[in-house]
């Protein structure tokens, strides 16, 4: 299906060679005419990922979201079988590889993945097609884990107290947009493009804004701090009032407890994800979370 698809769009198709992905079906695609190489995501049976991607990216790069632009997609080729996009080979260095490279371009890529996630967090889910929608199943949106972690005695109170009042946030409807993963395509300049928009959609204001600074903390043991206040810089310009600071730790005293949840965990486990709950009570500066 990836070759016919690829045929049908270009000329001089030389490979189409797989590429490992979790929930679709990726093709990196080469030419013999010299054409600089393609990606093909093609949907797999009960995923729904590429189907959304069709619909929400697009509408996000309207908006000035920094998405991947598509070459084609299924709306372009009718009688593809399956939803699919085509996008450009793009150029990327790692995150940690940048922090270590440039610190100042990678002070910059924080400043400005600041400012995306406040415009993520003030648009209306509603508004974006593709969006995932909130519920109130008791089977979806980390309800099950946290039911989870209140029934297991091994962790401390506090983590029992946190999971209430997250629970309690998962069960009120939320006013903003979120739930990308933090993936990025990084050029050496610090610029980047954002990809993986596995569960984007409805969310919390305070929940991408806190992810991102999990995973620019990820970049560097040395600079971490550094990156995280750059991101509050893009983030806040004006600096975090006292209602935002709650919420920005109620999301990254997730972190550790939602993932740690997503598989029964060992008494190792609960320990580290106990000691990181502690240092994001530890202080109301959150460089100091991570």
């Amino acid at each position: 299906m990836a070759g016919r698809i690829a045929r049908s769009l270009y000329r001089g198709v030389a490979a189409v060679e797989w590429v490992p992905s979790d929930e679709a079906d990726v093709f990196r695609l080469t030419f013999s005419s010299g054409l600089d190489p393609r990606y093909l995501k093609l949907s797999i049976p009960q995923s729904g990922v590429v189907e959304r991607e069709v619909q929400l990216l697009p509408a996000l790069r309207a908006r000035g979201i920094p998405v991947l632009e598509f070459e084609y997609s299924s709306e372009d080729l009718g009688g593809a079988g399956t939803a699919f996009h085509v996008t450009r080979e793009v150029e990327h260095v790692p995150g940690a590889e940048l922090a270590a490279s440039d610190p100042s371009a990678a002070r910059c890529l924080a400043i400005q993945l600041g400012q995306v996630v406040r415009q993520l967090e003030g648009l209306d889910a509603a508004a974006i097609p593709g969006s995932g929608r909130w519920n109130r199943r008791p089977s979806d949106w980390w309800r099950p884990q946290y039911r989870a972690l209140l029934a297991d005695p091994r962790w401390p109170a506090t983590a029992h107290q946190w999971a209430r009042r997250i629970l309690e946030r998962l069960n009120s409807p939320p006013t903003g947009f979120g739930g990308w993963y933090c993936e990025m395509l990084i050029s050496p300049n610090g610029s980047f493009v954002m990809i993986d928009w596995t569960t984007a959609g409805a969310s919390w204001k305070g929940e991408q804004a806190a992810a991102a600074m999990e995973a620019l903390a990820g970049f560097s043991a040395t600079s971490k701090r550094d990156l995280v206040r750059s991101f509050l810089h893009g983030y806040a310009p004006d600096g975090l009032e006292p209602a935002q600071i709650a919420e920005l730790r109620l999301w990254a005293i997730h972190g550790p407890l939602g993932w740690t949840m997503l598989h029964p965990p060992t008494a190792a486990e609960i320990d580290r994800a106990t000691s990181d709950m502690q240092l994001r009570l530890s202080s109301d500066d959150p460089a100091e979370w991570f």
